[in-house]
């Protein structure tokens, strides 16, 4: 949460200044606004895609993880039948559908 009112802070500061720059002039708050978003989280974008990319492979860590314990407690002979269902499954074709 500290970063996150870090960047709320500076995009503060820089909608502030582009409103300084502006004159003063009332009635721009939004624009300035999200022009110093784009200023802003175009110059954090690379921490933001880090960021981002090490909770998805945390994410997908934690997930392979459970795969695998899964299949280790699954019995060999669950594990044959499973196949021997799919092989099944995959042999059968549909039959063809007739014009009338």
């Amino acid at each position: 949460m500290d970063k996150d009112k870090k960047v709320y802070d500076e995009i503060a500061r820089v909608a502030y200044g582009l409103f300084e720059r502006r004159g003063g002039i009332h009635g721009y708050a939004y624009d300035d606004w999200f022009e110093a978003e784009r200023i802003i989280l175009g110059k954090h974008i690379k921490e933001i895609e880090q960021e981002a990319g090490s909770i998805s492979a945390a994410k997908r860590k934690k997930a392979s993880g459970k795969t695998e314990a899964k299949i280790a407690a699954t019995s060999p002979k669950t594990v044959r039948k499973t196949a021997e269902k799919t092989s099944v499954v995959r042999t059968k074709k549909a039959s063809p559908i007739k014009k009338t």
